[in-house]
C-alpha cells in the first residue's frame, strides 16, 4: 500500500497520459479531468484577478493556499504572484513547507514575524482591561477556554493578517489588488469555517466548488509537495501545533452540540473523502441541509440513510449553517423605510 501511495504523488510529475493511466489504479479518482480542472481553475483565476498587474495570497503551508499559489503561478507567472507567510506563535513547521513550496513554484515570499508585535498589543489590551476592571485570561491559561479568550487570541492572530493582506495587495498593483482566498467548498463554503474578518477577508475563493480530497488530489496533479498534500489540515491559531487542528475542534463542537460523531475531511492522501463532503453532496443533491428537505427531522433522516451518524452529521451541519450566516450575509441595519413608517424620520 505504501508503495502505491508513494507511486501516486511520483506520478504527479510524470507526463500527463501516464498519470492518468496510473492514478485510476491508486486512487479513488474524485476528479474526472485533472488537465481540464487545472485549465478552468486557472481560467477562474485570471477573471478574478482580470486587471491586475500581481497578485497576493496569504501562503499558510497548508494544502488549499498551496494549490491556489500554484494556479496563480500558472495563470499570472510566478514573478507576478506575492505570497505573504506571517508567523504569530506558529509551529516552525509551517514556515519550512511555505520555503518548500516557493523554491518549486517560484512565487515572490514575504515573511513577516509578528510575535514582538503581538506581544506588545496584547500587553497594551490587557493593561486596559485591568483599568476598565473586565476579566482577562492568557493566552493557553487555565481560563482561557472558559470565559471564550481562547477564541478571542486565535481570531486576533487571524485578523492581524487582514491589513497585512490589504496593505500589500494594494501596493504591489498600483494601488488596486485582489487578495486571493484559500478556503475549499467544505471549510468556507459549508462549514463557513474562517474569521469573518481575518482568512475570510478575501476577494474571492477559485477553490470554492472543490471538496478537501479533490484539493488534495488536484495539488498532486500540480506537483504539490507530498509533506503538504498529507500534513494534519490546522489553521494554527492557538500556539498548540496539531493539538488544536480542524477535525478534532469541528468534532468537539459536534460533541458539545449532542453529536456523537467524528468529523473528518477524508484520508490525508485524498484517496477518500470524508463525511462533510459527503453531507456536502448530499445537500445538493436532495436538499437536506439548506434545500427541500431541510426539515427532516433525526427520525426521518435515519429511516433515509438507515444510518444513525449520517443522520447526525447532516443535522449537525444545519446547527452550524444557521449559526454562521452573518459571516456571509449582509450586514444587518434599522431600514430606512421600518423608521420612516415609525414616523422616526421623515
Amino acid at each position: 500500500m505504501k508503495d502505491l501511495i508513494k507511486l501516486t504523488f511520483y506520478s504527479a510529475y510524470l507526463p500527463t497520459r501516464l498519470f492518468a493511466s496510473l492514478r485510476v489504479t491508486i486512487l479513488n479518482i474524485m476528479i474526472k479531468n485533472f488537465k481540464k480542472l487545472e485549465e478552468l481553475l486557472v481560467k477562474s483565476a485570471k477573471e478574478m484577478g482580470r486587471g491586475c498587474s500581481k497578485v497576493f495570497v496569504a501562503v499558510s503551508g497548508g494544502v488549499d493556499s498551496s494549490l491556489v499559489a500554484a494556479i496563480l503561478c500558472k495563470a499570472f507567472g510566478p514573478k507576478n504572484v506575492v505570497g505573504l507567510y506571517r508567523n504569530i506563535k506558529s509551529n516552525e513547521k509551517h514556515k519550512k513547507d511555505v520555503d518548500l513550496l516557493q523554491k518549486k513554484l517560484g512565487f515572490r515570499l514575504i515573511y513577516l514575524g509578528l510575535n514582538d508585535i503581538y506581544d506588545t498589543l496584547l500587553e497594551r489590551i490587557k493593561t486596559q482591561f485591568a483599568k476598565n476592571d473586565l476579566a482577562w485570561a492568557d493566552e493557553n491559561g487555565a481560563d482561557a477556554g472558559r470565559i471564550g479568550f481562547t477564541n478571542a487570541y486565535a481570531s486576533f492572530k487571524s485578523r492581524l493578517t487582514t491589513p497585512l493582506a490589504g496593505f500589500i495587495s494594494k501596493a504591489i498593483d498600483n494601488g488596486n489588488g485582489r487578495i486571493f482566498g484559500t478556503g475549499n467548498g467544505e471549510e468556507d463554503g459549508l462549514l463557513r469555517y474562517f474569521d469573518k474578518y481575518g482568512d475570510g477577508a478575501v476577494d474571492n475563493n477559485i477553490l470554492g466548488g472543490l471538496t478537501k480530497a479533490e484539493v488534495r488530489q488536484m495539488a498532486i496533479h500540480v506537483g504539490v509537495p507530498k509533506q503538504i498534500v498529507t500534513k494534519t489540515p490546522s489553521a494554527d491559531l492557538e500556539g498548540t501545533g496539531d493539538k488544536h487542528n480542524d477535525e478534532s475542534q469541528l468534532t468537539d463542537w459536534a460533541k458539545r452540540m449532542g453529536y456523537d460523531i467524528k468529523i473528518s475531511y477524508g484520508a490525508v492522501d485524498g484517496s477518500q473523502e470524508g463525511n462533510i463532503a459527503w453531507a456536502w453532496k448530499e445537500d445538493l443533491k436532495s436538499g437536506v441541509i439548506i434545500g427541500r428537505n431541510s426539515e427532516l427531522n433525526r427520525r426521518q433522516l435515519v429511516k433515509k440513510y438507515k444510518n444513525r451518524e449520517k443522520a447526525e452529521t447532516i443535522l449537525f451541519l444545519r446547527d452550524i449553517e444557521k449559526s454562521t450566516r452573518h459571516k456571509v450575509g449582509p450586514i444587518p441595519y434599522a431600514k430606512r423605510e421600518t423608521l420612516v413608517k415609525k414616523k422616526l424620520v421623515d
